[in-house]
């Protein structure tokens, strides 16, 4: 059965493996080309149980699209070691989706927990992206009609959230 996560107000939730991904723990850093960033601390939890977990970094940007601002968090899966620990939590729930599916539904609940924000001041989007190359040495095959942006980058799932003033 095919992941389906459905944001709720600090999580995000897949109904059909009882599986919640809580906003995750999250800390300043710096990359590894010295830009400022973020470190994602995600857990998944089934029954109150801790059942897998995943720990990375990504560049934050504010952008201006048409007049608009807004933050862009970019969660960097675009490391093999972290899609084979995804392929890892796929074997935990016993799912029998296509690799590149899984992948992306995981993604999809990791951005949907931002989803339930309010208490953003200001535009808000959070973007899962991987590469290519990532999928690849991690022996993921992706389909025709999937591939990336010109510079090989894939986004996985995204969600925009709109300022929450007050």
């Amino acid at each position: 059965m095919p992941l389906c996560f459905q944001p709720e107000s600090a999580s995000s939730f897949d109904p059909g493996t009882g599986v919640s991904i809580p906003q995750p723990r999250i800390l300043p850093t710096t990359l590894q080309d010295g830009q400022p960033g973020t470190e994602y601390q995600y857990a998944f939890i089934r029954d109150g149980k801790m059942i897998g977990g995943l720990g990375f970094s990504g560049p934050d940007a504010m952008v201006e699209t048409g007049g608009q601002r807004e933050w862009v968090f970019t969660l960097d899966l675009g490391r093999d070691r972290l899609i084979t620990s995804m392929l890892e939590f796929k074997q935990t729930l016993a799912n029998q989706d296509e690799d590149f599916d899984f992948v992306r539904g995981l993604a999809q609940g990791l951005v949907l927990a931002y989803a339930g924000r309010t208490d953003n001041s200001g535009n808000v989007r959070y973007m899962a992206v991987t590469t290519a190359e990532a999928l690849d040495r991690a022996g993921v095959s992706i389909s025709e009609g999937r591939q990336g942006t010109s510079d090989g980058t894939i986004v996985l799932a995204e969600v925009a959230i709109p300022a929450h003033p007050g």
